[in-house]
C-alpha cells in the first residue's frame, strides 16, 4: 500500500515537472519570437522609437531673398526673431514649462500643456516670432527639450510702400501674394537641419557623429518699380480718393518704350490699401477710354480722316445722348469732346469684324502676361455673340470688361508708335552672392497700328487735353496726350444713375512719349463724376511730380518736328476739311458753328455737296466753296450732264439712297447692309439716265 502511494507521488511530480518544462519551453519560444521580432523583423521601427527618446532633428530656416526696386533700394528684407519649439519626448517637466510660458505670454497654461502632450511627434511650436518686448524675459530660459530658434521674418523697409506688388508671407515665410507668391521657390531658398541628442544629464546638444546641413539662402529679386515713383503714385491716389469721397481707385505708371511697370497701386472699397493686385484682377466697363479702339481702327483702315464730318444727330441717337448737342462734328471733335454718337457712327462704318480684330489686337479679352499672380483676361465678345446693339455700346466702352493694366497697355501701344510691348515687373534675379541668374528684357508682342496712325491718334489725344474733355490734365510746357472716360456702374443688375467709374489715360511728352499713366476712380461721391474732372487732375499731379523728380522736361522737344502736328486751338483746319457727299443743310450748319467762311454754288435745299475747293476772296480771306447738286432740273450740274459718281462705299443703305435721290441718279441696290462696292467707280462722269449698281453686305446680326 505504502509502495503504491510513493509511486503515485512520483508520477504526479514527474507530470508537474513535464507541464512546467512545457510551459517554460513555450514561454521561452514566445520570448525568443518576441526578441526575434524586435531585433530582426521590427528592428528599424524600435530603433527609431529609441532614437526619439534621445534624438531630434531640428530644421534650420533659410533667409528669404531680398526684393529691390530698380535702383537697388531694398523694399523688403529680413530681421531675426526668436521662436520656441519643443520635443514632447524630451521635456522632463512639462508642467513647469507650461507654467513659465503661460506667465510670460499671458496665455492659459492648458494651451501649452496640449502642445507638450502631443503624441507621435518630436516637434511642436510653442511660440513663433515673439514680440521683441519679451526678449529680455526669455533670454536665459533653459528647459530640457525646449529649443530657442532664430527665425528670419519679413519686414517692409519703407512703411509698406509697394506692399501690394511685393506681397506678403505667412508665418512659415512662404509667399501668399504678389512677387512673394510668384517667385516663392526662388526667394525661399532651402532649409537646413541639425540633429540634437540628450546627454546623460538630459541636456540637449548637437550630435557630433551626425551631419549638419546648413540652410541655403533664397535668391534676390530686382523689380522694374521705381520706389520714388511708387511713393508719388500711392500718395496722389490716396489723396484723390479722399478728395472725391470715392470708394476706391487704381493707378499704373508704365514705361512706354519697354513695358516696364514703374509704379502700381490700388485702394479698395473702404478706402484702405488692399493686398490683392486689383489692377490685374478687377474688371470694369471702361467707358470712353475704350474709344481708342474705334479711333485707331478707323484711321488705320483709312475710313476717315480727322477732318471728316460726322452726323451726330443733335446729340441724341438710339437712346444714347451726348453732353454736346451738336448736329455734326469732325472726327477730331468727336474724339476731343468724347461724342458717343459720333463714335458709334464711325464704329458702324468700321463693322463688327474689324472692330473686334482691333480690340483683340490691343490686348482686350486676353491676359497681358504680367509676371504677377491672379491676372484675369476680361471679357470681349466675339462678333457671333454681338446683339443688334452690341457694336454701338462696345464702341463707347460698354458690354466689354477690361482690367486697368489692359487699358494702360493699349495706350502705351499707341504712345510707342503702334508696337505693343509685354508688360513686366521683374527685372533681374540674383544669387545670394550677387551673381546674375536671369535678366528680363523688353518683349515686342505685335504691331497693332502703323506709326502714322499712332501719331495721328496721338494728335487727337493732345486735342482732348488742350481743347476737349481732358483740360484738367494740362501741364505747362509739356504736351500731354490722353483720353477721358466715364461709365455708369452696374448695381444690382442695372446701370446706376449715381455710381460711376471715372478714368483718365494719358502719356507724355506727346512728341516723344516716355511714360503712360492710368488713373481710375471708383464711384466718386463728391459731386463731380466725369473722368475729366475727377481722374484728370490726379493724373496731372502725378505727372508733374514725376517730371519734377526725373527731369522728363528734357524729352519735351520732338525727335522730328515733321513727324507730328499738334493742334493748339479749337479751330477746325479748313484746309483739310472734307464735306463731299454731305447734305448741304448739315454742311452749312457745321461751317457756321465752327465760324468757317464759305460760299455755296448750287441749290441750298434738298442738295448734296459734290465737290469743294479752297479760294481766297478779294479781301484776302481764305474760304471754302461748296458745289451742290440736287433733283432740281435747273441745277447747273444737271443741265451740263456733269454729275460725277460719288464714293458710296461704307455708307448705310439709307444714306446711299438719299445721296442718289438728291443727285437724281438712277440706281439699283443689291443687299441691305453697308455699301461694299459700286458700279461705276467714284469720280466717273455719269451719262444721262445711266443706272448705278450698288452692292451691300447682308444685314447679319451684330
Amino acid at each position: 500500500m505504502r509502495e503504491r502511494t510513493n509511486t503515485n507521488i512520483k508520477a504526479n511530480t514527474e507530470r508537474r515537472i513535464t507541464i512546467f518544462m512545457a510551459v517554460f519551453a513555450l514561454l521561452f519560444l514566445v520570448i525568443l519570437y518576441k526578441l526575434f521580432t524586435i531585433q530582426v523583423i521590427d528592428a528599424a521601427r524600435y530603433q527609431l522609437a529609441a532614437k526619439k527618446q534621445y534624438e531630434s532633428k531640428i530644421s534650420l530656416k533659410s533667409s528669404r531673398g531680398i526684393i529691390f526696386d530698380r535702383k537697388m533700394n531694398s523694399l523688403v528684407s529680413n530681421i531675426v526673431m526668436y521662436s520656441f519649439a519643443a520635443d514632447p519626448n524630451m521635456v522632463d517637466n512639462k508642467d513647469s514649462v507650461a507654467q513659465v510660458f503661460a506667465h510670460i505670454f499671458k496665455k492659459d497654461k492648458s494651451f501649452y500643456m496640449d502642445k507638450l502632450n502631443s503624441k507621435n511627434t518630436s516637434f511642436v511650436w510653442l511660440e513663433r516670432r515673439i514680440d521683441p518686448k519679451y526678449e529680455a524675459q526669455v533670454k536665459d530660459m533653459n528647459f530640457s527639450g525646449v529649443i530657442k530658434l532664430n527665425e528670419p521674418n519679413r519686414i517692409f523697409n519703407y512703411d509698406k510702400l509697394s506692399s501690394q506688388i511685393v506681397g506678403y508671407t505667412n508665418i512659415d515665410n512662404n509667399g501668399l501674394s504678389g512677387i512673394e507668391l510668384e517667385l516663392n521657390e526662388m526667394l525661399s531658398g532651402k532649409e537646413g537641419y541639425v540633429v540634437m541628442q540628450k546627454d546623460g544629464l538630459g541636456r540637449k546638444r548637437p550630435a557630433v557623429e551626425y551631419p549638419r546641413q546648413e540652410p541655403i539662402d533664397g535668391n534676390n529679386v530686382i523689380l522694374t518699380v521705381d520706389m520714388n515713383l511708387q511713393k508719388i503714385a500711392e500718395e496722389e491716389l490716396t489723396a484723390g480718393v479722399e478728395a472725391n469721397n470715392s470708394t476706391g481707385g487704381k493707378v499704373i505708371v508704365m514705361n512706354v518704350k519697354t513695358g516696364e511697370i514703374l509704379a502700381m497701386h490700388s485702394i479698395n472699397h473702404d478706402g484702405s490699401s488692399q493686398d490683392k493686385i486689383a489692377e490685374i484682377t478687377d474688371l470694369y466697363e471702361p467707358g470712353s477710354t475704350f474709344k481708342i479702339v474705334t479711333g485707331a481702327a478707323a484711321l488705320e483702315e483709312s475710313i476717315l480722316s480727322k477732318f471728316d464730318v460726322i452726323n451726330t444727330y443733335g446729340g441724341e441717337y438710339m437712346n444714347i445722348k451726348d453732353a454736346h448737342k451738336s448736329s455734326s462734328m469732325t472726327f477730331q471733335q468727336v474724339i476731343e469732346q468724347s461724342s458717343n454718337i459720333g463714335t458709334i457712327q464711325v464704329a458702324n462704318r468700321l463693322g463688327k469684324e474689324k472692330f473686334y480684330k482691333y480690340a483683340r489686337d490691343f490686348g482686350f479679352g486676353i491676359t497681358t502676361g504680367l509676371d504677377l499672380p491672379g491676372e484675369v483676361k476680361g471679357r470681349l465678345k466675339k462678333p457671333v455673340e454681338f446683339s443688334p446693339v452690341s457694336l454701338n455700346y462696345m464702341a463707347i466702352g460698354y458690354e466689354v470688361l477690361v482690367t486697368a493694366l489692359q487699358m494702360t497697355n493699349a495706350y502705351a501701344c499707341v504712345a510707342n508708335g503702334g508696337m505693343m510691348m509685354k508688360p513686366f515687373i521683374i527685372k533681374k534675379i540674383l544669387a545670394p552672392d550677387g551673381t546674375l541668374l536671369k535678366e528680363y528684357k523688353p518683349v515686342e508682342i505685335r504691331n497693332v497700328i502703323s506709326k502714322t496712325t499712332a501719331k495721328a491718334l496721338t494728335e487727337l489725344f493732345v486735342g482732348v487735353v488742350e481743347n476737349g474733355t481732358g483740360k484738367d490734365a494740362r501741364i505747362e510746357n509739356i504736351k500731354i496726350a490722353g483720353k477721358t472716360g466715364t461709365s455708369q456702374k452696374m448695381v444690382e443688375g442695372k446701370y446706376s444713375k449715381s455710381k460711376y467709374t471715372s478714368s483718365f489715360m494719358g502719356y507724355f511728352p506727346a512728341e516723344n512719349p516716355q511714360i503712360v499713366i492710368a488713373v481710375i476712380i471708383d464711384a466718386p461721391g463728391a459731386g463731380e463724376y466725369y473722368g475729366g474732372k475727377v481722374s484728370a487732375p490726379i493724373f496731372r499731379k502725378i505727372a508733374e511730380r514725376i517730371i519734377n523728380l526725373t527731369g522728363l522736361h528734357e524729352f519735351s522737344a520732338p525727335e522730328n518736328n515733321a513727324d507730328i502736328v499738334l493742334t493748339s486751338n479749337n479751330k477746325v483746319d479748313n484746309t483739310s476739311l472734307n464735306l463731299v457727299n454731305f447734305d448741304i443743310s448739315d454742311a452749312v450748319k457745321f461751317l457756321n458753328e465752327n465760324e468757317i467762311p464759305f460760299e455755296v454754288e448750287g441749290a441750298r435745299k434738298n442738295a448734296i455737296v459734290v465737290s469743294q475747293e479752297q479760294f481766297t476772296d478779294e479781301k484776302g480771306n481764305r474760304k471754302i466753296k461748296l458745289v451742290t447738286a440736287g433733283a432740281n432740273q435747273d441745277d447747273k450740274l444737271h443741265k451740263d450732264n456733269s454729275v460725277k459718281m460719288p464714293d458710296l462705299r461704307g455708307m448705310s443703305v439709307r444714306k446711299c439712297i438719299k445721296v442718289m435721290s438728291t443727285l437724281g441718279i438712277e440706281y439699283k441696290v443689291n443687299g441691305c447692309g453697308k455699301v461694299t462696292a459700286q458700279v461705276p467707280e467714284a469720280g466717273t462722269q455719269l451719262a444721262k439716265n445711266q443706272q448705278v449698281i450698288i452692292n451691300c453686305d447682308p444685314p447679319g446680326k451684330f
